[in-house]
């Protein structure tokens, strides 16, 4: 009977002797099956919700009309019942549930009233401890793509009821990466620099390319030369994209600057490569490129430094050696000499106590 008063119209529902309770029940049932609830903790609600007397208004605080949270990392959606010190669980009911993007329809998350505790999303979680407090906030561990859209915290603490919503929208923070194709500018040909982003959501992203020489250090946005190609959706519903810019041979050094910007990010982020035109060596920013420099070219005047220094050591050395050897051998001989004055000298001592 219970079931079938909450399905009466609103221009019904005033008539009913039980109105208020039958608001209870549709509050809770709504968006569920209200035979599956135990038919003792239906009369207990019932129960309570018409015998309490009013306790005025029931205020909720929210995190806001709209909350960004991440792929893959953990999300508290807070939902707190202002004014609340202390509450007793037995007259507490809290019902999470989601509406997701482009489906009207309500899929529940979390269930709390009276013993009855359900889960319905694996992890979901509403701290009892807190609710004792006023804190209904549901907790959301590894948040997915497929969870973005509008969460609703409904809360009865008998004899009053309040519901408040809040709209989650997930990002991904691209992963990019700068590469270089083998430097072939010196051979009068184009040379590619790859700026790839990967694993970012949504799908909006900005790239642009800037550059300018070493001397000058004053960068400008380059549009010649530059290919982006489509985005590509990945498995995982990501997103990715890559951009080139095609290096004609000049004659100074240049930097180069791959800047993206996402939703994700505060502010632009970017990567950076110098490009020496005359040895084909590169220095990279953030992310080290993927190709190898090739080796560095020596120039003859080069070489004959190094081959004079290398000689001048040699010959340093050997004079070292030279000197210490006729040090040692000048030594060597006058203790020698040193020793055969000394045995005269002994010799000559006794004829000299003779006399």
């Amino acid at each position: 009977m219970a079931s079938q008063s909450c399905q009466r119209g609103p221009e019904n529902a005033h008539m009913h002797p039980k109105g208020p309770c039958c608001s209870a029940l549709c509050f809770f049932s709504e968006g569920s099956r209200v035979a599956e609830w135990p038919d003792g903790l239906l009369s207990l609600l019932l129960l309570l919700w018409c015998l309490l007397p009013s306790a005025g208004g029931l205020e909720l605080e929210m995190a806001g009309t709209t909350q960004i949270v991440f792929l893959h990392e953990d999300v508290t959606i807070p939902c707190k019942i202002l004014g609340s010190p202390h509450l007793d669980l037995s007259i507490v009911g809290v019902i999470w549930s989601l509406k997701k993007d482009g489906d009207e329809s309500e899929v529940h998350v979390f269930k709390f009233y009276g013993d009855h505790l359900e889960v319905v999303r694996p992890g979901a979680s509403v701290s009892l401890l807190g609710l004792e407090h006023g804190d209904a906030s549901l907790y959301l561990p590894r948040f997915e793509l497929w969870e973005a859209g509008e969460y609703q915290c409904k809360v009865v603490v008998t004899p009053e009821k309040k519901e408040g919503t809040t709209r989650l929208e997930v990002v991904a923070h691209p992963n990019m990466s700068l590469s270089e194709k083998p430097a072939t500018a010196r051979d009068g040909k184009e040379k590619l620099i790859i700026c790839q982003l990967d694993g970012f959501y949504p799908e909006a992203l900005d790239i642009k390319w800037m550059g300018c020489a070493l001397k000058d250090s004053h960068f400008q946005e380059i549009t010649e030369g530059v290919v982006t190609g489509p985005t590509v959706k990945n498995d995982d519903g990501t997103f990715s994209v890559t951009s080139s810019l095609a290096l004609k041979p000049a004659l100074e050094d240049h930097m180069y600057q791959c800047v993206a910007w996402h939703r994700s990010w505060l502010m632009p982020q970017s990567l950076n490569v110098t490009v020496f035109e005359n040895t084909r060596d590169a220095t990279h920013g953030i992310v080290p490129p993927t190709a190898e420099a090739g080796p560095p070219v020596s120039e003859p005047r080069s070489t004959m430094i190094y081959v004079t220094i290398i000689g001048l050591c040699i010959l340093l050395f050997s004079v070292i050696v030279c000197g210490l050897w006729k040090w040692k051998r000048l030594a060597t001989s006058n203790t020698g000499l040193c020793l055969r004055l000394d045995v005269r000298c002994v010799r000559c001592l006794p004829s000299f106590r003779n006399t």
